[in-house]
């Protein structure tokens, strides 16, 4: 199953001593630690010879394949965990790890890594420097690491030739079709160095500095929501609904990232996020909110990089957020403190301002033709028309980047949303005298005023738009939040314009499209939040 290790000492062309001799260099790895008696874990489907050699050294051997799934009353004092893992398993896989092993125990992980994530390109295998991160951040030291790329592309080679001279017949030429192709892109990436082949000997920290150094660290499916409620209520000093919480991280697939003191304790931080389909510069891709960002008020005045803000938020953006990873980008709205915090601490960038426009009632010299008519989002008419709307939006907007604003996600937001219950949301179309449609305005009322949740039309009628809003209107006045980039073409001559304290942020810890690259960019309003 997995690569050979290539040297003077070993047969060229006999592919089954090659991965024999790897197997015999990772046995001497971990074997002149070991004593008589070590209790060892192996997971991994191909780890045979290692299991027959650890027994020949009077140790005790547990296999599984299965090892997130694994339970025993007894401490490890070496676990082995082969083949390469998709990115989103490396957490569970180092904590359960840690979990099993014993004092100074040892851990033992090997498989392929992404050694460049410069470039815009999905991967599904774990970043290099996320793990030498993470490992240290699980209170792991890493007593060896080895890179086997040069031994990985002879194995490929080889794989190749032997694929090459198989024969087979007509109902499995397209798996093995298929199987050439994967090894010609693997091969390709282990050739530009984007992909590596790697070892890890690791250590478990007996007894690791910081107060909260033994934290344990789960993702969203670790934990169940009634859990986080005082957490949520002590930080925001509002009562927890669990049907919003349900609309974000169930129906809308939101991730998260939480801390506890030790294993079953109270979730004592969490970094959530809410995932967005975007459009970039005119291409689709992927962005999520940050949101829900939360550590327990008596431990948040520490804000170091050993404090538990920096350790659930650097993971949360390693697993989610950059140039390889399931979103390309990330955005929020957080309060001034809590951005100089993540700038201080290297884990944000600035991209922009976002900011408030009044727009006041004036004298009109003509009233508005145009009509409001409120949106049945169970119509297939009316469907269309937002899907219509939204392609206008969209083709102006090339030259930034917006959250698509299809039907779907009108009806995901603002319909589906538990604040559409009370009528909290008035979703109409702005409709010409001839029945026309010009746009799709979402309102909310907020402090007095009309809050533009959204506004889906092309971008050179926005101001006209929002004029006759006004007009209609007759009673409320308007406004809207917006981001600065985008400033002139929504700001009217008697727009009032006003400062929310909030700067829009962007992912600066894990590699993806720098600040430049964005500021000014992003088009949001009051409907990309998740809490309004």
């Amino acid at each position: 199953m997995h690569y050979g290790l290539f040297s003077d000492d070993v047969q060229q062309n006999d592919y089954q001593q090659q991965q024999q001799a790897f197997a015999k260099k990772l046995f001497q790895l971990v074997a002149e630690d070991l004593k008589p008696g070590a209790n060892i874990l192996l997971n991994g489907p191909s780890l045979l010879y290692l299991n027959d050699a650890l027994k020949g050294q009077r140790c005790s051997v547990t296999s599984t394949n299965d090892c997130l799934n694994f339970s025993s009353d007894e401490a490890f004092d070496l676990v082995v965990i082969e083949g390469t893992y998709n990115y989103l398993d490396q957490l569970p896989l180092l904590s359960k790890a840690r979990e099993v092993l014993g004092e100074s125990g040892r851990l033992l992980i090997f498989g392929e890594y992404l050694d460049d994530d410069s470039i815009l390109e999905r991967s599904t295998l774990p970043n290099l420097s996320s793990m030498r991160q993470l490992s240290e951040r699980l209170s792991f030291a890493i007593l060896r690491e080895l890179n086997f790329r040069t031994d990985a592309i002879c194995s490929i080679k080889e794989l190749k030739r032997l694929a090459a001279k198989r024969q087979v017949d007509s109902a499995h030429k397209t798996a093995l079709a298929l199987l050439e192709t994967e090894l010609q892109h693997i091969a390709e990436e282990l050739d530009n160095k984007r992909r590596s082949f790697n070892v890890f000997l690791l250590e478990k920290i007996t007894n690791p500095e910081g107060e909260y150094a033994k934290a344990e660290y789960g993702a969203r499916d670790s934990f169940d929501p009634i859990e986080v409620k005082d957490l949520f209520e002590k930080c925001f000093d509002v009562e927890f609904n669990p049907e919003v919480w349900q609309w974000k991280y169930e129906l809308g697939q939101g991730k998260c990232i939480v801390a506890r003191k030790s294993k079953n304790g109270e979730i004592i931080a969490h970094y959530g996020g809410a995932p967005r389909q975007i459009q970039y510069f005119g291409e689709s891709n992927t962005a999520i909110q940050v949101c829900d960002v939360m550590v327990l008020p008596e431990i948040r005045r520490q804000y170091g990089k050993s404090s538990l803000f920096f350790k659930t938020a650097a993971t949360f953006l390693e697993r989610e957020i950059g140039n390889t990873v399931n979103h390309l980008l990330g955005f929020g709205f957080p309060n001034q403190k809590a951005m100089n915090i993540a700038l201080r601490l290297g884990l944000y960038e600035k991209t922009d301002d976002y900011i408030e426009l009044v727009f006041p009632k004036t004298a009109q010299v003509k009233q508005s033709q145009c009509k409001l008519v409120p949106v049945d989002i169970t119509r297939s008419e009316h469907q269309q028309e937002i899907d219509l709307l939204w392609e206008l939006m969209k083709q102006d907007m090339t030259e930034g980047i917006v959250g698509d604003r299809h039907w779907q996600y009108i009806k995901y937001r603002y319909f589906e949303h538990p604040f559409a219950q009370a009528n909290l949301y008035r979703c109409m179309f702005v409709k010409s005298a001839s029945g026309s449609c010009l746009a799709l305005a979402v309102l909310k009322e907020h402090d007095a005023r009309l809050l533009i949740m959204d506004l889906i039309c092309p971008v050179a009628r926005m101001k006209d738009i929002i004029s006759n809003l006004n007009q209609l209107l007759e009673d409320s006045e308007l406004k809207l939040w917006i981001t600065r980039g985008w400033l002139e073409s929504v700001s009217t001559d008697t727009s009032i314009e006003n400062q929310l304290g909030i700067e829009i942020p962007c992912n600066f810890w894990n590699p993806g499209p720098s600040s430049k690259i964005l500021y000014g960019a992003w088009w949001l309003t009051a409907g990309d939040m998740d809490f309004m």
